[in-house]
């Protein structure tokens, strides 16, 4: 029998080395509490070593600008590994630094950009274009990434003059568009003399997952990593911790397929077989019983439940485990999901 958080019959020791974890997460040294000075972007030389709330910035700001980076504040190899891609890509000197010159380009390049919203592939919210036509008729809409690619075609017909909105599911004729920046757009107004009327007029970000806690969270310390050492087994998640009752998000379209309770262990836990991927996603300590029964269709994006502390738990947290298809205890296994995980949190 296969042994590991999630088993309803078996987590309750591994469970509880999980509420430690998140104990040890919570037991932060009054001298750690120092509010540390927040430095704006662009106000210092960033470089490795560099920490902070500008980090922060340069991360998602990499990976608006189409260089994916991990995004925890830390200016590690990681992230010097990015801005020397960037700065390859622009033709810049490639020393792997920004400067406060360097800075005032990159936000030039997000403005130019101009990217609003983020949606995500057949999402709980889809991306939408408003057109009015002056005629029965038809016209075209086209879906383009930041290349100028085309993603999708969109064919609408009209019975008169009428307003129409044109929603994108984040699908192309050869499956889930890939992760990137799009835009959606009228190309031919057609026999319908179309005009866009609104909606979706600016590039948006489009993606396979968001993050599944999207107020303020953080990741906890080593015990709550993927791999921890356990008694007789090892840590089978990641620990995020976030204050009780965040909201807990669907990371890939798909279906429920177990929803439960354990006292001795997981608490309100709610397993998720990802359409596209084929991997399933375990969320545990729910604060209450998710809404979803199994069998449930669900969206990425859509609130499947509430951070809390649940069964065996001590500080609310979200236990978050990713296994490889087939999925949970179906045949698949657990893997670290930090580094996605990391990525999601980049641009959720």
């Amino acid at each position: 029998m296969p042994t590991g958080e999630g088993r309803p019959s078996l987590v309750a020791g591994v469970l509880v080395a999980c509420a430690l974890s998140a104990l040890v997460a919570s037991a932060v040294p009054a001298a750690a509490k120092k509010r540390a000075p927040v430095h704006p972007f662009g106000s210092r030389l960033l470089r490795p070593g560099a920490a902070g709330k500008d980090v922060r910035f340069l991360q998602r700001a990499l990976t608006r600008l189409g260089v994916p980076t991990g995004v925890d504040g830390a200016f590690g190899k990681g992230t010097s590994r990015s801005v020397k891609t960037f700065e390859r890509q622009h033709g810049w000197p490639v020393d792997g630094r920004i400067s406060q010159k360097d800075a005032k380009k990159i936000r030039k390049l997000l403005v130019k950009r101009r990217v609003t919203g983020g949606f995500f592939v057949l999402g709980y919210v889809n991306p939408i274009l408003n057109l009015k036509s002056h005629r029965a008729g038809s016209a075209t809409v086209k879906v383009v990434d930041a290349s100028g690619n085309v993603a999708a075609v969109i064919p609408v017909d009209f019975s008169g003059a009428q307003t129409r909105s044109v929603p994108w599911n984040g699908t192309t004729s050869t499956g889930p568009a890939p992760d990137g920046n799009y835009q959606i757009k009228l190309t031919n107004p057609g026999t319908a003399k179309a005009s866009a009327a609104g909606g979706q007029v600016q590039p948006f970000g489009m993606h396979l997952h968001p993050f599944p806690v999207p107020g303020p969270h953080n990741f906890g310390g080593a015990d709550a990593r993927f791999g921890a050492p356990r008694n007789g087994h090892i840590h089978q998640g990641q620990d995020v911790p976030a204050a009780c009752g965040s909201k807990i998000y669907v990371v890939e379209t798909g279906a429920v397929t177990t929803n439960a309770y354990q006292a001795s262990g997981a608490g309100n836990y709610v397993v998720i077989h990802g359409y596209f991927t084929g991997t399933d996603t375990v969320y545990m300590h729910l604060k209450t019983p998710s809404w979803a029964p199994a069998g449930t269709g669900v969206y990425a994006g859509q609130q499947i439940g509430k951070v809390g502390a649940t069964g065996d738990a001590t500080g609310c947290h979200l236990h978050f485990e990713h296994w490889s298809a087939p999925g949970w205890y179906v045949g698949g296994a657990p893997y670290d999901p930090l580094p996605e995980l990391l990525y999601w949190d980049s641009y959720s």
